[in-house]
């Protein structure tokens, strides 16, 4: 598929959307750059492409203006496997902190608590990267729409 072609890029977006809203129903962010249909650059590209061509055909309706826009931010949260498998165990360790019912001293000594104070400064250089990311895709995006 030619991402640079209208109609093959429609399909990229709807094969790449169709993974994104499932990632997102099953609370699944991040996730796994290997499980995206396609690699992100030709994603990006598609996205670019439809963006551009709906624009230039006057198709470009606000709300799948920001529909496109959040699927391309959202690439960012497309992450190694070695970071989505941290970054779910961090959380998941916090989720069972906050459901045990125990002491302190016992909550201190827990896997789910020595889980979160050893990963805590990768997780949040993780966090942090993402965000920042995700910015630069959002300013990425927004210069599509500039009237050349």
């Amino acid at each position: 598929m030619d991402p640079l072609d209208p109609a093959d890029a429609q399909q990229i977006v709807i094969q790449y959307a169709r993974v994104l809203e499932r990632d997102i129903a099953e609370s699944r962010h991040p996730a796994r750059v290997d499980s995206l249909p396609f690699g992100r650059p030709i994603i990006k590209t598609a996205i670019r492409t439809s963006v551009t061509h709906l624009a230039e055909s006057g198709l470009l309706t606000e709300d799948l203006r920001d529909y496109l826009e959040t699927a391309y931010t959202s690439l960012a949260e497309y992450l190694d496997d070695e970071l989505v498998t941290l970054m779910t165990k961090y959380r998941q360790s916090a989720e069972e902190l906050i459901d045990q019912t125990i002491g302190p001293h016992e909550r201190t000594g827990s896997g789910a608590w020595r889980m979160l104070t050893e990963s805590s400064t990768l997780a949040g250089e993780i966090a942090r990267n993402t965000t920042a990311e995700a910015e630069n895709l959002r300013s990425e995006f927004q210069s599509f729409l500039v009237v050349r």
